[in-house]
């Protein structure tokens, strides 16, 4: 299972995100898309070697990181990037990690999101587990949920991504990734 979900992040890294003709507005999404699987998919089954991976990336002060923990423990990094500010959060207690942008266009974000895990690598199956969209006073927050089997394991992989239109948002995307029961 281990082997086929660094296959998936790979090929999701390196060649559907990259087959992808970028527009500007659409430059954020591909980037937030890019870190999420470089780091979020292809460590889902390792996490202490993300750690080893991010260990020379200056890590957020813990006043800073709790905002983004929302009381777990874990640790959070600020992913450079020419196309926004990214945080990745990798929690120490779930199996899980996630990457919050300050700002991403949510209607590009959900696409490129759904088109790369509504469609994993063999021998993984896809079923979105939901697909939500609530209009709030500031905007629009959509999520939605995949779950990926092979019929060999229990443990699923769960991805799911929350984007908003809200400006006043402390972030407009936000993608997670765990191993689920």
């Amino acid at each position: 299972m281990h082997k086929h979900l660094r296959n998936a992040a790979i090929t999701l890294g390196g060649t559907l995100l990259s087959s992808i003709a970028i527009a500007a507005p659409e430059q954020q999404a591909a980037a937030f898309m890019d870190i999420y699987s470089s780091h979020c998919l292809k460590y889902l089954h390792d996490f202490d070697g993300l750690r080893k991976h991010l260990s020379t990336t200056p890590q957020l002060p813990a006043e800073k990181a709790a905002m983004f923990l929302q009381g777990a423990k874990g640790n959070a990094w600020v992913v450079p990037s020419q196309h926004g500010q990214f945080v990745l959060v990798v929690h120490q207690d779930k199996n899980m990690c996630a990457l919050y942008a300050k700002t991403v266009p949510a209607d590009a974000t959900k696409a490129l999101f759904e088109k790369a895990m509504s469609k994993p690598p063999a021998p993984f199956a896809s079923e979105r587990k939901r697909n939500t969209a609530d209009k709030g006073p500031d905007g629009v927050k959509s999520t939605v949920a995949y779950e990926w089997s092979n019929g060999q394991s229990p443990r699923k992989p769960l991805f799911a991504l929350t984007v908003t239109t809200s400006k006043s948002s402390v972030a407009q995307g936000v993608a997670t990734a765990a191993i689920g029961h």
